[in-house]
């Protein structure tokens, strides 16, 4: 019996210095995440959605004024931040602030899918370490971006779904239902999810843990929740047009690339997250605990068909890789073993931060922006065409970004559809402030004879009259 009573004590002392070290390595982690938020070089596709924002606030209508391909619920969300910090830099930082709080959130949401399925608070804070350390997921969920909502939104639905499945609650049910909704309409790519949860349902239909009414029932409620704005757009004859540029124009998108490149470059940086994943794939399989791991194959195997594969396109994959991975190594037994393996994860995850950080500071960006704002007026167009810096200003055509010859939004249009684009024609034409050297000579006559290189950004040039 004393023996028994060792063996426990021993074995409690031993979960609380794993949770102990557990918490103390997440703080660190998440330190860093939160400089990578304040401090790290912007992604184009986050001036993307300002420059959207900002177009939208001033009057032009998505779609039809300007190149889009998302969906645009995302963008109506970011209007009433810029309309409160102005057409300014800090409206950058604080978008990125708002955006680190849902990021927040997700690491919640992973935190409790875990607590709901493993009932294992090991499981469930080692399952948000490991998340945050997958660099593909942190980098990409700290970005103004609309990945970042649909993923909280998908989580969401998802835990809300486990939650009724394992305790019977009904409001779960019906509120899991109308999140994924809220997922989808901030972004389309949630139709993989779509297809993840429906796959999860059937399974449970098959082997009578849920009823077919139950099922049917379920997706009713999701049509619903997204028909409002379906309702909106047959009304107003722009449904077709929603469908060609939120499907068809990203179906046939130039410039596709293999996931695979995407995945080793994320296994270099995660090494034993990605096995120790596979490892509790296999375990899941061998135990009948099916249900997240249909979830995260499925996630997986969507990334696989998209033509490409960013790693945004990971995020809702990440956390289930997490929750699983989490779950193979806490069966480690012996401490030190534990102690070692998420040491090295974290270690190299908080270096590759630290040296993010150094080498790709946003405060050149934020520079360059300001003196666009400085030498330019509201009323003055701009021709920027790959993201770089243009945010508050005018563009001089529908395709105002993707404009790269060999692959994106414009090359691939044209391959669709007749559409002259002729950027030395519109220079000419509307004579804009500050042109950029993308995709452009600049030594033509007529852009020598009526611009001036810029003495501080050597790729900018501005109007001399």
């Amino acid at each position: 019996m004393e023996k028994i009573q060792k063996t426990a004590w021993s074995s409690n002392d031993s979960s609380k210095r794993r949770l102990l070290f557990l918490k103390i390595s997440l703080g660190v982690a998440c330190f860093l995440v939160c400089l990578l938020a304040l401090f790290r070089k912007f992604d184009r596709d986050e001036f993307e959605a300002i420059h959207t924002a900002w177009m939208i606030l001033n009057g032009d209508v998505i779609y039809m004024d300007f190149f889009q391909h998302h969906h645009p619920f995302f963008y109506y969300l970011l209007v009433p931040i810029i309309k409160i910090f102005g057409d300014g830099i800090f409206t950058l930082i604080a978008t990125r602030i708002i955006i680190a709080l849902f990021f927040f959130g997700i690491l919640k949401l992973t935190f409790e899918i875990a607590e709901v399925s493993f009932k294992n608070k090991l499981v469930s804070w080692l399952s948000v370490l490991l998340m945050v350390s997958i660099s593909m997921f942190s980098q990409k969920a700290i970005e103004i971006r609309p990945d970042v909502l649909q993923t909280f939104f998908a989580l969401l639905s998802i835990f809300l779904i486990l939650k009724y499945s394992s305790e019977g609650k009904r409001w779960a049910f019906f509120l899991s239902a109308l999140f994924l909704g809220c997922s989808f309409l901030f972004l389309q790519k949630s139709i993989f999810v779509v297809a993840a949860l429906g796959s999860v349902q059937l399974y449970w239909v098959l082997t009578k843990k849920w009823t077919l009414k139950q099922l049917v029932f379920y997706w009713m409620l999701f049509i619903l929740s997204i028909s409002p704005y379906y309702v909106y757009l047959i009304l107003g004859n722009q449904f077709n047009n929603y469908l060609f540029w939120n499907w068809t124009i990203n179906m046939n998108f130039e410039g596709s690339f293999s996931v695979l490149r995407t995945i080793a470059d994320s296994f270099i940086y995660n090494h034993f997250i990605w096995v120790f994943y596979f490892i509790g794939v296999w375990t899941f399989f061998q135990k009948g605990q099916y249900e997240l791991v249909i979830l995260s194959l499925i996630l997986l195997s969507s990334t696989f068909i998209a033509k490409t594969p960013y790693r945004q396109y990971f995020m809702p994959f990440v956390p289930l890789m997490s929750i699983i991975s989490a779950s193979a190594i806490n069966n480690l037994h012996k401490d030190k073993y534990f102690k070692i393996i998420v040491s090295w994860i974290v270690i190299i995850a908080c270096s590759y931060y630290g040296y993010i950080l150094l080498k790709y500071p946003n405060k050149p960006q934020i520079a360059k922006v300001k003196w666009v704002l400085q030498n330019s007026d509201r009323s003055d167009l701009i021709y920027d065409g790959d993201i770089q810096f243009n945010l508050f200003r005018k563009d001089l055509d529908f395709f105002w970004y993707s404009t790269n010859p060999q692959k994106g939004g414009l090359i691939t249009f044209q391959r669709l559809k007749k559409y002259h684009y002729n950027i030395y024609e519109l220079i000419d034409k509307y004579q804009p402030k500050i042109i950029s050297s993308a995709f452009i000579d600049v030594n033509v006559p007529s852009i020598q004879n009526n611009y001036n290189r810029s003495k501080e950004y050597p790729d900018l040039l501005i109007r001399s009259y």
